[in-house]
């Protein structure tokens, strides 16, 4: 099953706020120390976003959260390099471009594929591990919604 745009924009930012969050604390923690906020920064970058792929293929904290995992398009489980690769790839990509690749990867996306930019150049593709059981959400979806098919 495809997992929805807002399923994996959570996963993101939950894996980000970690990161986030430890570069706030290593900052407080050793003020006068450029270099140990630094290491500490680049620790918890290394913990959040590829840490977790050697010890559970396909999910970082946030996607097992969503309840999501990143596949081969053809559905095979996805090498470790290869996941690494495209997590440094997405992440540099945000990075450099100030966010501006994300924005792009936003429009990019299909609600039928759900593969971005970096989805399509490492071959991947996310899905949902969990099964929806009558309406997603508590209001039910939008007549628009209804005759777009989604």
């Amino acid at each position: 099953m495809v997992p929805s745009f807002e399923k994996r924009v959570r996963a993101f930012a939950i894996d980000t706020s970690g990161v986030a969050l430890a570069g706030i604390l290593a900052i407080g923690v050793s003020p006068q120390s450029e270099t140990l906020s630094y290491v500490i920064f680049l620790a918890a970058a290394f913990f959040f976003y590829l840490f977790p792929y050697f010890k559970n293929t396909g999910q970082t904290l946030g996607k097992r959260v969503q309840k999501i995992q990143v596949v081969m398009k053809d559905g095979s489980k996805a090498p470790v390099w290869l996941l690494l690769l495209r997590d440094t790839t997405k992440v540099l990509a945000s990075v450099l471009s100030a966010g501006v690749y994300l924005m792009v990867c936003m429009f990019f996306m299909s609600s039928h594929t759900s593969r971005t930019i970096h989805d399509y150049i490492f071959q991947t593709k996310m899905i949902d591990l969990e099964k929806r059981q009558g309406k997603d959400d508590v209001l039910g979806r939008s007549s628009l919604l209804k005759d777009r098919g989604l």
